[in-house]
């Protein structure tokens, strides 16, 4: 069986001996120094971003021209704490855990839903939680017991955020990775953990074992046939082969963590994430979204939310450059880059609807009104399509036929038999028969092709379009995104100003503000925080702590007063 079809274990034994799973997958992350300190450009050719769109057939089209013809300035390595500046916060209640002097002020401001910010107390039963001992955290939601001198934790608000970790760990967890040789003994039992792949696939046992440990010293054989290679850790396989559900399951936990308190969800969109470019729909990757509950009870219990707030993508890509390719060069780093701004120009896209309709592709357009062409009597799919249409419509109307003889037999002698005097009959109560409804025909190819409607909705019906945490005269809006590759994650965000996401959208916009001398109109601005370690106490903490800002901005009442954000860098 392959390692990404095997089901991971409940819990894993450090300690029990097993055979060794493959090596542990080097730690690689994505360079921007092609874009770094990059001087804007003076226009932005919308136009020449379509026809460049146009051409990719393939991720491997992607090269350093399509991140330039968007206009995009990166900044980069910023704590996620400076992520959201001073500026941004000034008039709104203070953090949580700045506001032992001030809980008088907290308790008479609310969010823009209304509600009260969430308590301090909620803040520190997570911190207590994230600040857990890793092994501690791991057997408690494996249901093993705790270690010798161990007490046992408790887990109320991050188990599912735990539950995915230590599957993470699984695969990414070297530090307690121990290789060694044993003797072979002819009755020895089997060591367990992975079993044993076929000759066919890739991960033999004795490629494994050549994989393991190359440098070491030679095997010596003894008389009950040399030695094995046996392992002692807490993986089951190598990171490049972790399941794509893991990754989302434990960004999921994370940042439900956050969202709740704040009466905001985090799920799957519901239709395929589609940029609009023109007339052109490019297919983006947006993991999770997460939306504000909305006041009408009736729109939250179908589900309705309210945003998006801000964006989760997730990848499962470990290798970002050739081993010829310079760090910063390479051109996965540059498709991996391409991927995180489409995903946040998407959700740009999707906040700027609020207030507008849905226009489908093509409606209103000749082809979605006028008849096809042509005007011959039984115009439509000719060939064999069409005889095998018209056989299969005589059979179904045969069968229809078949059908109503038989109800109308029934329908002339509605008497019951002897043996079913007293049971009730269909054909006999007339309020049954009326509620059965006869299952609708599968229409033909021919069919099909003669209906004129436009193409599908791209909007999600699931979602509200708002801008939440925008103020009313900015231009700009703030787009915020939580990047998670490896074990690690990064908060990204991104200001584009809506003369920009109406170009993009529709080739030109009749808003005529230009913007600021910080950043004109048709530049982004991404800013991006350094790679947190979610296997690191002390820096999913700060991570957490970073998210938690983010809504805490986001979540505010907005003014009218338009804010002039000038650049923040780490120190």
């Amino acid at each position: 069986m392959n390692a990404k079809t095997r089901a991971p274990s409940v819990g894993i034994d450090t300690d029990q001996e097993r055979n060794p799973p493959p090596p542990p997958t080097p730690l690689d992350f994505p360079q921007y120094s092609l874009l770094e300190d990059k001087d804007i450009q003076l226009t932005t050719d919308f136009n020449a971003i379509y026809k460049s769109l146009l051409t990719l057939k393939k991720s491997q089209d992607i090269n350093v021209e399509h991140l330039n013809a968007l206009n995009l300035q990166v900044a980069t390595d910023i704590d996620a704490s400076c992520l959201v500046p001073e500026e941004y916060l000034e008039g709104i209640p203070p953090l949580v855990w700045d506001q032992a002097d001030n809980q008088d002020v907290v308790q008479s401001q609310l969010m823009n839903n209304g509600s009260p910010y969430p308590p301090i107390e909620k803040y520190n039963i997570a911190k207590a939680e994230l600040l857990l001992d890793n092994d501690d955290a791991y057997r408690e939601v494996a249901r093993m017991p705790p270690k010798s001198g161990r007490t046992r934790v408790r887990l109320t608000q991050s188990r599912k955020f735990w539950a995915g970790l230590e599957r993470v760990a699984q695969y990414w967890d070297a530090s307690l990775d121990e290789y060694y040789d044993k003797p072979v003994t002819a009755t020895g039992p089997k060591l367990p953990g992975l079993p044993e792949d076929k000759p066919s696939q890739s991960g033999t046992e004795n490629g494994d074992k050549d994989q393991m440990d190359t440098s070491g010293p030679p095997r010596e054989k003894g008389e009950k046939g040399g030695y094995e290679r046996a392992y002692k850790g807490r993986r089951m396989g190598s990171g490049n082969e972790m399941p794509d559900d893991i990754r989302e399951e434990t960004m999921r936990g994370l940042l439900e963590m956050v969202a709740w308190p704040f009466q905001c969800q985090m799920v799957i969109p519901s239709v395929p994430p589609r940029l609009s470019v023109q007339r052109l729909l490019f297919p983006v990757r947006q993991t999770l979204v997460a939306g504000r509950v909305p006041l009408d009870r009736q729109a939250a219990r179908r589900g309705v939310l309210e945003g998006p707030l801000l964006v989760v993508q997730c990848r499962g890509e470990t290798s970002f450059r050739e081993g010829s390719e310079p760090p910063g060069h390479g051109q996965r780093e540059l498709c991996d880059l391409f991927r995180e701004v489409g995903a946040m120009l998407l959700a740009a896209q999707e906040r700027s609807r609020e207030g507008l309709g849905e226009v489908k592709p093509g409606d209103g357009k000749w082809w979605t009104t006028e008849p096809r062409f042509g005007g011959a009597a039984n115009e439509g799919v000719t060939g064999e399509a069409a005889s095998s249409e018209k056989s299969s419509e005589k059979s179904s109307e045969k069968s229809s036929e078949k059908s109503s003889e038989r109800s109308s037999e029934k329908e002339k002698d509605p008497e019951p038999s002897n043996g079913s005097m007293h049971k009730r009959s269909r054909y006999t109560n007339p309020l049954l028969s009326s509620r059965r409804t006869a299952r609708p025909r599968k229409l033909t190819a021919s069919e099909k092709w003669k209906i004129l409607e436009p193409g599908p909705s791209v909007w999600d019906k699931k979602m509200k379009y708002t801008q939440i945490g925008k103020p009313k005269k900015s231009s700009y809006d703030d787009i915020f995104m939580i990047s998670h590759i490896n074990h690690h994650a990064s908060i990204l965000q991104l200001r584009v100003h809506r003369r920009y996401v109406e170009s993009l959208t529709n080739g030109t916009s009749e808003f005529t503000d230009s913007g600021s001398p910080e950043q004109p109109w048709n530049v982004l601005k991404l800013r991006r925080s350094k790679w947190y370690d979610l296997m690191d106490a002390e820096q999913r903490l700060e991570l957490f702590n970073g998210i938690w800002k983010v809504f805490h901005y986001l979540m505010r009442e907005t003014s009218d007063k338009p804010l002039i954000i000038s650049e923040v860098r780490a120190a």
